[in-house]
Protein backbone atom coordinates (compact mmCIF):
# COMPACT_ATOMS: atom_id res chain seq x y z
CA UNK A 1 0.00 0.00 0.00
CA UNK A 2 1.07 3.57 -1.26
CA UNK A 3 1.77 5.86 1.87
CA UNK A 4 -0.64 8.45 -0.15
CA UNK A 5 -3.37 5.61 0.16
CA UNK A 6 -3.48 5.98 3.94
CA UNK A 7 -5.67 8.52 5.61
CA UNK A 8 -4.19 10.59 8.71
CA UNK A 9 -5.60 8.19 11.14
CA UNK A 10 -3.65 5.23 9.07
CA UNK A 11 -0.83 7.00 9.40
CA UNK A 12 -0.70 8.32 13.31
CA UNK A 13 -1.80 4.33 13.79
CA UNK A 14 1.64 2.94 11.84
CA UNK A 15 3.28 5.25 13.68
CA UNK A 16 1.94 4.11 16.90
CA UNK A 17 2.97 0.40 15.98
CA UNK A 18 6.47 1.82 14.99
CA UNK A 19 6.88 3.14 18.24
CA UNK A 20 5.55 0.08 20.29
CA UNK A 21 8.24 -2.29 18.06
CA UNK A 22 11.16 -0.23 19.41
CA UNK A 23 9.88 -0.08 23.28
CA UNK A 24 11.87 -2.67 24.74
CA UNK A 25 9.47 -3.83 26.70
CA UNK A 26 7.31 -5.38 24.02
CA UNK A 27 10.34 -8.05 23.81
CA UNK A 28 10.03 -8.87 28.10
CA UNK A 29 8.11 -12.36 28.61
CA UNK A 30 4.23 -11.79 27.93
CA UNK A 31 2.24 -11.88 30.99
CA UNK A 32 -1.32 -13.14 31.02
CA UNK A 33 -2.92 -9.80 30.68
CA UNK A 34 -1.76 -9.22 26.86
CA UNK A 35 -4.39 -11.92 25.44
CA UNK A 36 -7.17 -9.85 27.54
CA UNK A 37 -5.78 -6.49 26.04
CA UNK A 38 -5.84 -7.71 22.57
CA UNK A 39 -9.47 -9.06 22.61
CA UNK A 40 -10.15 -5.84 24.10
CA UNK A 41 -9.34 -3.83 21.37
CA UNK A 42 -10.42 -5.45 18.84
CA UNK A 43 -13.91 -5.92 20.34
CA UNK A 44 -13.66 -2.45 21.02
CA UNK A 45 -13.37 -1.68 17.42
CA UNK A 46 -16.02 -3.67 16.21
CA UNK A 47 -18.77 -1.88 18.85
CA UNK A 48 -17.62 1.17 17.24
CA UNK A 49 -18.20 0.48 13.84
CA UNK A 50 -21.46 -1.36 14.92
CA UNK A 51 -22.63 1.63 16.22
CA UNK A 52 -21.49 3.70 13.17
CA UNK A 53 -22.79 1.48 10.25
CA UNK A 54 -21.95 4.69 7.88
CA UNK A 55 -18.44 4.55 8.99
CA UNK A 56 -18.24 0.90 7.86
CA UNK A 57 -17.06 1.35 4.43
CA UNK A 58 -14.40 4.21 5.36
CA UNK A 59 -12.52 1.84 7.89
CA UNK A 60 -11.92 -1.07 6.02
CA UNK A 61 -8.49 -0.44 5.71
CA UNK A 62 -7.66 1.07 9.06
CA UNK A 63 -9.28 -2.42 10.68
CA UNK A 64 -7.24 -4.24 8.53
CA UNK A 65 -4.38 -2.72 10.15
CA UNK A 66 -5.13 -2.64 13.49
CA UNK A 67 -5.31 -6.83 12.58
CA UNK A 68 -2.13 -6.73 10.52
CA UNK A 69 -0.51 -4.99 13.87
CA UNK A 70 -2.08 -7.67 16.16
CA UNK A 71 -0.85 -10.86 14.17
CA UNK A 72 2.60 -9.50 14.38
CA UNK A 73 2.42 -9.01 17.48
CA UNK A 74 1.05 -12.23 18.43
CA UNK A 75 4.02 -13.62 16.59
CA UNK A 76 6.33 -11.94 18.64
CA UNK A 77 5.07 -12.85 21.61
CA UNK A 78 4.95 -16.65 20.48
CA UNK A 79 8.93 -16.52 19.70
CA UNK A 80 9.35 -14.45 23.28
CA UNK A 81 7.68 -17.82 24.62
CA UNK A 82 9.60 -20.35 22.80
CA UNK A 83 12.89 -19.00 24.15
CA UNK A 84 11.69 -18.34 27.39
CA UNK A 85 10.25 -22.08 27.67
CA UNK A 86 13.38 -23.31 26.02
CA UNK A 87 15.89 -21.21 28.61
CA UNK A 88 13.71 -22.33 31.94
CA UNK A 89 14.81 -25.26 33.38
CA UNK A 90 13.18 -28.45 33.66
CA UNK A 91 11.08 -29.39 36.60
CA UNK A 92 10.28 -33.13 37.85
CA UNK A 93 8.22 -34.68 36.03
CA UNK A 94 7.81 -37.66 38.49
CA UNK A 95 8.90 -39.67 41.34
CA UNK A 96 9.31 -43.22 41.06
CA UNK A 97 9.50 -45.54 44.21
CA UNK A 98 11.81 -48.36 44.14
CA UNK A 99 12.25 -51.08 46.09
CA UNK A 100 14.77 -54.15 46.59
CA UNK A 101 14.24 -57.74 45.44
CA UNK A 102 15.31 -60.84 47.32
CA UNK A 103 18.57 -59.93 46.05
CA UNK A 104 18.82 -56.68 48.28
CA UNK A 105 16.02 -57.26 51.05
CA UNK A 106 14.68 -54.42 52.65
CA UNK A 107 15.97 -51.88 50.29
CA UNK A 108 13.92 -49.01 49.32
CA UNK A 109 14.31 -45.60 47.95
CA UNK A 110 13.59 -43.19 44.63
CA UNK A 111 14.18 -42.03 41.09
CA UNK A 112 13.42 -38.67 40.17
CA UNK A 113 13.04 -38.27 36.57
CA UNK A 114 13.11 -34.90 34.88
CA UNK A 115 12.65 -34.53 31.04
CA UNK A 116 15.46 -32.13 29.30
CA UNK A 117 16.08 -31.70 25.22
CA UNK A 118 19.02 -34.39 25.82
CA UNK A 119 17.00 -37.31 27.20
CA UNK A 120 15.44 -38.46 30.51
CA UNK A 121 17.51 -37.53 33.80
CA UNK A 122 17.49 -40.04 36.09
CA UNK A 123 18.02 -38.81 39.62
CA UNK A 124 18.79 -42.24 42.03
CA UNK A 125 18.09 -42.29 45.61
CA UNK A 126 18.84 -45.52 46.57
CA UNK A 127 20.98 -46.15 50.15
CA UNK A 128 21.63 -49.77 51.28
CA UNK A 129 23.10 -51.59 48.48
CA UNK A 130 26.63 -52.68 49.04
CA UNK A 131 29.10 -50.50 47.28
CA UNK A 132 30.86 -52.52 43.92
CA UNK A 133 34.41 -51.67 42.73
CA UNK A 134 37.27 -52.98 40.54
CA UNK A 135 35.35 -54.56 37.98
CA UNK A 136 32.28 -55.01 39.58
CA UNK A 137 29.33 -51.95 39.06
CA UNK A 138 25.70 -51.17 39.25
CA UNK A 139 23.81 -50.99 35.92
CA UNK A 140 20.79 -49.02 35.66
CA UNK A 141 17.95 -49.97 32.46
CA UNK A 142 14.96 -48.96 31.25
CA UNK A 143 13.23 -51.92 30.17
CA UNK A 144 10.04 -52.13 27.82
CA UNK A 145 6.50 -54.01 29.13
CA UNK A 146 7.49 -57.33 27.84
CA UNK A 147 11.49 -57.39 28.69
CA UNK A 148 12.25 -57.49 25.19
CA UNK A 149 14.08 -54.76 24.97
CA UNK A 150 16.75 -53.07 27.65
CA UNK A 151 18.31 -49.62 27.60
CA UNK A 152 21.32 -49.00 29.69
CA UNK A 153 21.21 -45.89 31.74
CA UNK A 154 24.58 -46.14 33.43
CA UNK A 155 26.93 -47.76 35.61
CA UNK A 156 27.84 -47.00 39.80
CA UNK A 157 29.71 -47.97 42.20
CA UNK A 158 26.86 -47.25 44.87
CA UNK A 159 23.13 -45.88 44.27
CA UNK A 160 22.90 -43.55 47.59
CA UNK A 161 22.76 -40.62 45.01
CA UNK A 162 23.24 -41.10 41.37
CA UNK A 163 22.36 -39.34 38.30
CA UNK A 164 21.20 -41.81 35.07
CA UNK A 165 20.62 -41.08 31.61
CA UNK A 166 17.93 -42.16 29.29
CA UNK A 167 17.75 -41.33 25.23
CA UNK A 168 14.61 -42.91 25.33
CA UNK A 169 11.00 -42.54 26.31
CA UNK A 170 9.90 -43.91 29.63
CA UNK A 171 6.32 -44.15 27.84
CA UNK A 172 8.01 -47.04 25.81
CA UNK A 173 10.39 -47.97 28.71
CA UNK A 174 8.15 -47.90 31.64
CA UNK A 175 9.86 -50.22 33.49
CA UNK A 176 13.23 -49.01 35.74
CA UNK A 177 15.78 -51.72 37.16
CA UNK A 178 19.29 -52.34 38.51
CA UNK A 179 21.42 -54.89 38.03
CA UNK A 180 24.79 -56.26 39.58
CA UNK A 181 27.08 -56.24 36.62
CA UNK A 182 30.91 -57.05 36.09
CA UNK A 183 33.48 -56.34 33.31
CA UNK A 184 33.35 -57.92 30.02
CA UNK A 185 34.90 -57.65 26.99
CA UNK A 186 32.90 -55.82 23.91
CA UNK A 187 31.67 -59.01 22.21
CA UNK A 188 31.32 -61.07 25.30
CA UNK A 189 27.77 -62.36 25.87
CA UNK A 190 27.81 -60.68 29.68
CA UNK A 191 27.73 -57.69 28.11
CA UNK A 192 24.09 -57.18 28.36
CA UNK A 193 21.79 -57.75 31.50
CA UNK A 194 23.24 -59.83 34.05
CA UNK A 195 19.23 -60.79 35.50
CA UNK A 196 20.56 -60.13 38.82
CA UNK A 197 17.98 -57.36 39.18
CA UNK A 198 18.22 -56.00 42.69
CA UNK A 199 15.83 -53.13 42.58
CA UNK A 200 12.96 -51.58 40.20
CA UNK A 201 10.45 -49.29 39.82
CA UNK A 202 7.72 -49.04 37.62
CA UNK A 203 7.56 -45.37 35.81
CA UNK A 204 3.97 -46.16 34.00
CA UNK A 205 1.65 -48.99 34.12
CA UNK A 206 2.03 -51.58 31.44
CA UNK A 207 -0.74 -53.64 29.85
Amino acid sequence: MASDELTPDDSDLLEEFAALLADPSLWAEPGPEVEDAVVSAISAERATMQRSPSATVARPRRWWTIAAATAVGAAAAAAITIVVTRDTPAKVDQTVAMAGTDLAPGVTGEARLTAVSSGVKIQLTLPGLPRRDGGEFYQVWLKNCDGTQLVPAGSFHELDDAIAWAGVSPVDFPLLTVTKEAVAAPKDPAQGSSGEVVAKGAIGPCP
